[in-house]
């Protein structure tokens, strides 16, 4: 082997000791780096136990939430139920003291209906004077007005009063002199109410003032 194969040979050895070293820096600090990055992508264990605590006491808020939904649902349905029966037993209640008061009120009005019965039987078999079947008719007139008062009934007053619509209705107005302006001075039909509530307006006829010859003459002139 010459000198120059030999210096050439051992330029190839330094070079291929060379690359081997640098191949073994790149190698190991190339197989470190990864390394590196995965240790700091990982939780610590401090971290996963705070996690785990976290975890445990929002179970254990869900857990508590569920006892009290399912507890408060509970009460509603028994609330639901009790205001059924509560409905149920009011509308029984009703109907009771609804059906004792309509009996309580016919058995009072019995002997009112015997008596109208015994009238008009007595009226057709013997020839009365209109006074005396008036006194008859107005006896009963007043016991069944006595019969209604008991329970609540009363009539309307209205001749002599100040014009009421809540309790008059006007179905005509005459010139009086003697009644001033909007007093009832005539009843058509009497009115009733029911423990101070309007049942039936009186139908009534009130006074107004008359006009002046002046303006009677004028309103003559202009008729056809």
């Amino acid at each position: 082997m010459t000198s120059e194969n030999m210096l050439k040979f051992g330029f190839v050895i330094q070079s291929s000791r060379d690359n081997q070293v640098v191949d073994g820096k790149t190698q190991s600090e190339g197989s470190h780096e990864p390394e590196a990055k995965q240790e700091s992508k990982e939780p610590s264990d401090e971290t996963i136990l705070r996690l785990q605590s976290q975890l445990k006491e929002l179970d254990k808020v869900r857990q508590e939430n569920e006892r009290k939904a399912t507890e408060y649902f509970d009460k509603l349905q028994r609330l639901q139920a009790d205001m059924e029966n509560l409905q149920k037993i009011t509308k029984r209640q009703i109907e009771t003291i609804t059906n004792q008061a309509s009996r309580e009120l016919t058995v009072k009005l019995l002997p009112i209906l015997d008596a109208l019965r015994q009238a008009g039987n007595f009226a057709r078999g013997n020839a009365l004077p209109p006074e005396e079947i008036a006194v008859g008719l107005d006896m009963l007139y007043r016991q069944l007005l006595d019969v209604l008062k008991a329970v609540g009934v009363d009539e309307i007053a209205a001749v002599g009063q100040v014009l009421d619509p809540e309790k008059h209705e006007v179905v005509n107005y005459v010139e009086r002199d003697d009644a001033p302006e909007n007093i009832v001075v005539e009843e058509v039909r009497r009115g009733y109410q029911l423990n101070g509530k309007v049942l039936r307006t009186a139908m009534v006829i009130v006074a107004k003032p008359k006009k002046p010859p002046d303006e009677t003459k004028e309103s003559t002139q202009e008729s056809p």
